[in-house]
This record gives C-alpha cells, sequence and structure tokens, in this order.
C-alpha cells in the first residue's frame, strides 16, 4: 500500500516545523544576549558569532535546504510514478521503460563525432573504447531529458506546490544601483561582479538569455565586486558608476566586457566621448574616486552573504555564485514564479495568460 503523496507531505513538513521550533529559543531577546565566551569585562554572545560568521553559515543552510528539496521531489516523483502506472494497470518498471526508456533516441553519428572531438583527450585511447564511451554518455543524458520531461508533467498535472521555503538574505538596493527591467518585476536578479574577470564576461549571454525569455517578470541589478587581483578592476568599477551618473551604465559596462584587458585612464576617457559622455565631470568622477564607497559597500554585502568570488547572485534573496549555466538559472526563476502563482514562460499556463491578455 502507497503512501499518499498528501501524507508525505503534511508528514515531512510537520517534521521540519517540529525541528525548527525545537531549535527556537522560548526567548528571542535571551538567546540574542546569550554568552559564547568571556574573559576579564570582555563578554560575546552567540548572536555576535553567528553575525560574523553569517555568510558562511548560509552556505550550510542552502546545503540542508537543497538536500530536503531534492529528498522531497524524489518522493512526489516515486508516489506519481507509482499511482500513474497503478490507473493504467501496469507496474512501475513498464511504465517508466515506456515513459523514459522507449523514448530514448539513438545518439546520431554526428553527436557522436561532436562529443569525441571536443572531449577526445579525456577518452580512452583506443577510438572503439571512446566510441562507446561516448554512446552511453549520450544514451544516459537522453535517460536524463525524458526522465525531467516526465517529471514536469506528472508534477503539473498533479498540480504540485513545493512550499518548503529555501533560505534568503536581504539585500539593500539603492537608487544608485544601475538596474535594467520593471521595478515591481517578481524576479529581482542581482549580479555581483568585477570587470576583468573572464567568468563575469561568459556569463553575460547567459543574462541577455535570461532577459529574453522572461522580459517584464524580471528586474536585473547591477552591484560592483572588484577583486584584488585584477589590477584595473576597481577602476572599471567607478567608470561604469560615473557613467551611471549620465544615464549610460549600460553602454559603458558593455564595452568594459569586451574591452577588459584594454582598460585605463586613457581608454576610458576616449571611450566616454565616444558615448557622448560630459568627459571632463566623467574624468573628474574617476579620479576622485566619487562612488568608492557604494562600491565597497556591494562588495560587502556580497561578502556577508558568502560571495567570495565572481560573479555572484542573488535572486529574489536566494544565493547563487559562479558562473551557472543558464538551465541552473531557469531552475530557479521559474520556481519564484510557480511559488507566485505567476505564468511560466513556455509552459501552457503562460500561452494561456498571453490569450487572455
Amino acid at each position: 500500500m502507497h503512501t499518499t503523496i498528501r501524507g508525505m507531505l503534511v508528514g515531512l513538513l510537520m517534521t521540519s516545523a517540529l525541528v525548527a521550533c525545537a531549535q527556537q529559543p522560548a526567548d528571542t531577546a535571551s538567546a540574542d544576549n546569550e554568552v559564547a565566551a568571556k574573559f576579564g569585562d570582555t563578554v560575546i554572545t552567540v548572536a555576535e558569532v553567528e553575525k560574523a560568521v553569517d555568510g558562511q553559515l548560509l552556505q550550510f543552510r542552502q546545503q540542508m535546504y537543497q538536500v530536503k528539496d531534492q529528498q522531497l521531489q524524489k518522493m512526489i516523483y516515486d508516489a506519481l510514478v507509482d499511482k500513474a502506472a497503478a490507473d493504467e494497470g501496469i507496474t512501475r518498471d513498464e511504465y517508466l521503460k515506456r515513459e523514459i526508456t522507449d523514448k530514448v533516441a539513438e545518439p546520431s553519428e554526428e553527436q557522436i563525432k561532436q562529443v569525441m572531438d571536443q572531449y577526445r583527450s579525456q577518452l580512452a585511447p583506443d577510438d572503439a573504447q571512446a566510441r562507446q564511451q561516448v554512446v552511453s554518455y549520450l544514451q544516459q543524458q537522453g535517460r536524463g531529458q525524458q526522465e525531467m520531461a516526465l517529471k514536469t508533467r506528472l508534477f503539473e498535472e498533479a498540480g504540485v506546490q513545493i512550499m518548503l521555503e529555501p533560505p534568503r538574505v536581504e539585500p539593500v538596493i539603492e537608487a544608485a544601483n544601475p538596474s535594467r527591467g520593471p521595478a515591481d518585476a517578481p524576479i529581482t536578479f542581482i549580479e555581483y561582479t568585477d570587470f576583468q574577470c573572464p567568468y563575469c564576461g561568459r556569463v553575460q549571454s547567459t543574462i541577455e538569455a535570461l532577459r529574453e525569455r522572461y522580459g517584464d517578470q524580471m528586474l536585473h541589478i547591477f552591484k560592483n565586486l572588484p577583486l584584488p587581483m585584477h589590477q584595473q578592476a576597481g577602476l572599471a568599477a567607478e567608470a561604469g558608476m560615473c557613467a551611471a551618473d549620465q544615464g549610460k551604465f549600460w553602454e559603458l559596462h558593455d564595452w568594459l566586457f569586451a574591452n577588459k584587458s584594454n582598460i585605463s585612464r586613457d581608454t576610458l576617457m576616449a571611450e566616454a566621448e565616444t558615448l557622448g559622455l560630459d568627459t571632463e565631470a566623467f574624468g573628474v568622477c574617476i579620479d576622485t574616486q566619487t562612488h568608492q564607497a557604494q562600491i565597497e559597500a556591494d562588495a560587502a554585502e556580497a561578502g556577508r552573504f558568502g560571495i567570495r568570488g565572481t560573479p555572484g547572485f542573488v535572486i529574489n534573496g536566494r544565493v547563487v555564485t559562479g558562473a551557472q549555466p543558464f538551465e541552473n538559472f531557469v531552475q530557479i526563476f521559474d520556481d519564484e514564479l510557480r511559488r507566485a502563482g505567476l505564468p511560466i514562460p513556455g509552459t501552457e499556463q503562460d500561452e494561456g495568460a498571453k490569450s487572455e491578455s
């Protein structure tokens, strides 16, 4: 007899709630003042220690959430597969074979050749063995895609709602932070970037793809995180903010990423003139480091969120580090829209919303 979806969800959520309640102090004020250590007249509270390591603790909270979320989705998926198979009077294995295994197409010669050419040095020396490795990889990839398609369909048909809440941070958004997109967009996407970081440059095409996919559902906010290892990163950050003062941030933003190895005061002044900026005001702005406090505040905030390298992102309070693949961002974006009860681009719900408008 299979456990019902509702039963499993209620059980999991009640367990989480009980654990959370057990961890909550009866008196918040006294917990904030709980002494962790003292020596002489000096007292260090637990709250002070937690604040000092908040970024590191956030990483642990994220890992805990990911483990819970993966387990929760597996429980839901398994229950839905069992129910679908039972409804059709077949076994679970028969159902999965029909819906996944039988739908995995054999990889084409073009696909095999492309992967072999790209990863030849990492494959077996023998061509036949290398080919088999590639075929197995492509078949496994195809199976994963079919399984994800089945999972998505079953979740949508069952109207699954995930209430398990991810850990979130609260970034400060100021008028000085360059942005594009509606202020009331359901997704606030904050980027912490270094103009001389190669990974930051590479992720720009991913960000553009996200903006194209989500349109007015996305507010993109830019924050600076110049790393000490990049000699002109600080100058580039200052220049970007100085260009923002004259309404030309995104134009200079694109130039900076395209010319990350050729950033100097002279090249910046030349580009400022090309963009039609007031070059005198622009020069004074970068020379006096007008925006240094803002840049340092951005970097300090990133550090509090556990973002030590670049790029880093905060999506509706959810911290993401590194130049992640497009699909990883889409998963979070779609989850946020789903939580808000809003249409997700490319789904039947989205098409229905468009036809109504």
